[in-house]
């Protein structure tokens, strides 16, 4: 009895190592997603400040353009200067160039104006691609670690199993089924160390006579609080 709860113990310790890896292996999609996110989030940053930069650039072609109209107009108004006939009429075409002038003065402010936010946002949008591109290879470095993580785990993990498989084989079959019952009702632990009278999956004392008879590894024996199968700490 004491070899078969000795092999209980080894398997429960590469069945909880399984369940570790393959918790790990589990959490893998939703770190690689996370990382990705993170990616987007930055490219999403650099969409908007291209937008900006864009929407202050199609501004100042409008702006550019409406100056550029007015050009022909104060011209043209300039020419019919040396024909006008009466001051009447002088004095309106130069009121008219006048006009034209300081629309043309307020267009090219405006302009400055856009011309300098637009500087300011290729500004900010060169920052935004230096750390994009800080957090591109960074992330790919850390999804590179993940692979790497991975890759190790499954190895580890199709080791374990086959070492599971090789120990379960040598496993009393009545044995084996009391495992199985305690662990498909409790988990694990299914079986667990009694030092000093204590079980080690509950905490709670066990009586005296069944530590005594604990220690000679004469059968199998549970838990009478958690119902564990439980061997000595003398094993």
């Amino acid at each position: 009895m004491r070899e078969q709860i000795a092999t209980l113990v080894k398997l429960q310790a590469i069945d909880s190592d399984i369940q570790e890896i393959e918790k790990r292996l589990g959490k893998v999609d939703g770190k690689m997603a996370i990382l990705d996110l993170e990616l987007e989030d930055f490219e999403s940053a650099i969409n908007e400040k291209m937008s900006i930069r864009e929407e202050y650039q199609k501004k100042y072609r409008s702006l550019e353009s409406d100056a550029n109209m007015n050009l022909p107009k104060i011209t043209k108004s300039k020419e019919k200067l040396t024909s006008v006939k009466t001051n009447k009429e002088y004095q309106a075409l130069l009121k008219e160039i006048e006009d034209l002038k300081n629309v043309n003065s307020r267009i090219e402010d405006q302009m400055l104006e856009i011309l300098e936010q637009s500087d300011a946002a290729e500004t900010q949008l060169s920052e935004e691609k230096r750390v994009f591109e800080a957090a591109r290879v960074r992330l790919a470095g850390e999804k590179a670690d993940i692979e790497k993580t991975t890759e190790k785990d499954r190895l580890k993990l199709a080791e374990l199993q086959t070492d599971f498989q090789t120990v379960l084989e040598t496993v009393n079959p009545e044995i084996l089924k009391a495992f199985r019952s305690v662990r498909s009702r409790i988990g694990n632990p299914a079986i667990a160390k009694v030092e000093n009278a204590v079980c080690a999956g509950c905490h709670m004392n066990i009586p005296p006579q069944m530590y005594n008879e604990l220690q000679r590894f004469e059968s199998l024996m549970h838990c009478p609080q958690c119902q564990r199968i439980i061997y000595s700490d003398k094993l």
